[in-house]
């Protein structure tokens, strides 16, 4: 059972690999909270049931190289 809980863990826990406390999330720009509000993505953990939490990129489809005169 051990085992199974391990690798379960291991496999599950891909998106916070690196973040997993308070420092390390404030290194990677983002903050901790319990829940991430709208418009912040989880980006890893900050503890016990603390997420970290960092501003999504939008990208508006339009870049300066696509634009043509």
């Amino acid at each position: 059972i051990r085992l199974f809980t391990a690798l379960t863990l291991f496999l599950c826990a891909g998106f916070t690999w690196g973040i997993y406390n308070p420092g390390a999330c404030r290194r990677a720009g983002g903050f901790c909270r319990r829940r991430c509000p709208s418009k912040y993505s989880t980006i890893g953990s900050c503890g016990f049931a603390q997420s970290c939490c960092k501003r999504r990129r939008v990208s508006s489809g339009c870049h300066k190289r696509d634009i043509t005169v």
